[in-house]
């Protein structure tokens, strides 16, 4: 009886040094990929359009500034977030759109239905 409880402790023994340094340990990514960031993008619109739609990618929490200069007054729009940007012609317009949620948003021109780009988000 007393060799089975000696067996017993060194076997607790010997199972808890090796989880204590075989344990998993927990870090944070030093890379900066948890980091949201903030990117800007500019659209030119001439004649109700743009000469190649852009594709904007997003993580999750980044910030997009977009900038918008029309020479004709005109509404963007962002679909899926119901985002609306009034334009007068030859002002420029600033806003922020903040990736809170995963999925395509396309970006256009209201009356035209020209398509500008399409937002991506994407999970972090």
């Amino acid at each position: 009886m007393r060799q089975k409880l000696i067996f017993l402790l060194c076997a607790v023994f010997i199972l808890t040094g090796l989880w204590l340094v075989m344990k998993p340990k927990m870090t944070t990514p030093t890379d900066g990929s948890n980091t949201a960031t903030t990117t800007a993008y500019y659209f030119a619109i001439l004649s109700g359009s743009i000469p190649e739609p852009q594709v904007i990618k997003l993580k999750l929490g980044d910030v997009a500034q977009l900038g918008f200069v029309s020479d004709k007054d005109a509404a963007v729009h962002i679909h899926g977030v119901e985002m609306h940007i009034e334009l007068s012609a030859g002002v420029k317009e600033n806003v922020t759109f903040t990736a809170t949620q995963v999925g395509r948003f396309a970006l256009e021109v209201h009356v035209s239905e020209v398509q500008l780009g399409t937002i991506e988000v994407y999970p972090r």
